[in-house]
């Protein structure tokens, strides 16, 4: 397994130095470090170039988060990219050698999160299986999970119309249109910075109007089949919850079959 970490910033100068010191501490170094900043006006850019262990480096405009990540993803040459952006950090030092220790095969392969919010750290657990139920409402951390490169040719690299969502576009295309291949890792892998667009609460109806829309329209069966699997598992737990319900328990009913 060799591995591209791949590090997007801009003006987010002390975020990038917790980066790079995370990067450069680790035990395991045989992968390759790209950064790609937005034309940084902070310091940022005088901090990568002092940075010996950065293998590759530009600063540009962009249009956006998802197009610096794609510059990232046509620049690497690992068979595995990370995207670690400014601010977020690995959790230890001796993570990278305990995932690239084990042989991997499969397109995703994800571990787990610390979620970093107001001083304060809590763990993230992801399903150990991935499921439409999950992605209907999540997606998966970038910080934790290592994407097989040769995914993103049969899946495209991320959709630069959508400035919040496209990460999570293409993990729902890569998982129901392509049956991308997945592993869990138990191991927490990253420190999850929350200041992003995607954490923002101000954000949140209109990442979940985008995702409707994006469902409606590439996915239609799937999210109204889904919808009305929703409403009846509503109606089956208000079902469940009711006195009338807990009545016919108690005179001996085991289990609701449903």
């Amino acid at each position: 397994m060799t591995l591209t970490i791949i590090t997007v910033n801009l003006n987010n100068k002390d975020g990038l130095i917790q980066t790079l010191n995370s990067i450069s501490s680790q035990d395991y170094q045989d992968f390759e470090h790209i950064v790609i900043d937005g034309q940084s006006s902070d310091g940022s850019q005088e901090i990568i170039k002092q940075n010996k262990r950065i293998n590759h480096w530009i600063s540009e405009l962009d249009t956006g988060v998802y197009d610096a990540m794609n510059k990232g993803i046509e620049l690497a040459k690992g068979e595995y990219l990370l995207f670690l952006n400014s601010g977020d950090y690995l959790v230890d030092d001796n993570v990278l050698k305990t995932v690239i220790s084990t042989v991997h095969t499969e397109d995703i392969i994800y571990g787990n999160l610390l979620i970093n919010e107001k001083d304060t750290k809590k763990e993230y657990y992801y399903p150990s299986k991935l499921t439409f139920d999950f992605m209907f409402d999540y997606s998966l951390g970038h910080p934790c999970t290592f994407i097989k490169k040769t995914l993103f040719d049969r899946v495209g690299l991320y959709n630069t119309n959508h400035k919040i969502i496209s990460d999570w576009i293409f993990f729902v295309n890569a998982l129901v249109r392509c049956n991308a291949s997945v592993r869990y890792i138990k191991d927490i892998i990253s420190v999850f910075n929350t200041d992003g667009m995607s954490s923002k609460p101000e954000n949140i109806e209109s990442i979940n109007n985008e995702r409707i829309a994006f469902l409606k329209s590439e996915y239609a069966v799937l999210y109204h089949d889904y919808i009305k699997f929703r409403q009846i598992n509503y109606i089956l737990q208000r079902i469940k919850s009711s006195k009338g319900y807990k009545w016919l328990k108690a005179l001996g009913i085991k289990k609701f079959q449903y």
